[in-house]
């Protein structure tokens, strides 16, 4: 039997639990479920995370973690500044497409009333991301890339907002297409708006 170390079965207790979560939902979710999914039983689980509440705060700590790193490959791709951006909306796509779990999360009771711990990461989440494609988009303003009209925490709010309404439908409709191609189909739009007029 293969031993894990602490970080390690963290992790995979994380991806168990946004797997259930895309499949379940999350009052599908409890810590027999993820034990059974990860291989552990119930108090091997409660070694590494006190409660339920506490795999959901990780997840959402993951979430923003992933995000972060996405705005990184982004600042340091050698690409155009609306390239650049392009490539962190794809990221960002890509992201929500392997993780079915996460849009599940985010337009769960469980975030928007239950869990306020939850609720408060999933904001810093939201605050640090904005933050980071602001960033982008004031970059392609120094380089007039991007229009210097447009308002770059507006602009960053929009990118999210797309985002947002693009893995909502694909939740409704139960992941039953590529989530990838709707949104660039928002994106093409999107890209105009900010373009410099020619």
């Amino acid at each position: 039997m293969i031993k894990y170390s602490g970080d390690v079965r963290r992790e995979q207790i994380v991806k168990a639990a946004l797997k259930i979560i895309g499949k379940k939902g999350v009052s599908g979710l409890t810590t027999a479920v993820i034990a059974r999914e990860v291989g552990l039983s119930e108090a091997s689980l409660y070694r590494h995370f006190k409660n339920k509440d506490e795999i959901l705060y990780a997840t959402g700590k993951g979430i923003g973690e992933a995000l972060k790193k996405n705005i990184e490959i982004a600042l340091r791709t050698v690409a155009p500044p609306l390239q650049k951006l392009k490539r962190a909306f794809l990221l960002h796509l890509e992201y929500m497409e392997n993780n079915e779990g996460i849009p599940r999360l985010a337009f769960s009771e469980e975030l928007h009333i239950v869990n306020e711990q939850l609720q408060k990461e999933f904001l810093k989440n939201i605050s640090v991301y904005s933050s980071g494609l602001s960033s982008l988009i004031r970059e392609g303003q120094r380089l007039e890339a991007i229009r210097k009209d447009v308002d770059a925490r507006s602009s960053a709010a929009m990118m999210i907002g797309m985002v947002l309404v693009a893995v909502m439908k694909w939740s409704l409709t139960g992941f039953s297409f590529s989530l990838k191609s709707e949104g660039m189909k928002l994106w093409k739009n999107f890209e105009k708006c900010i373009a410099p007029l020619s």
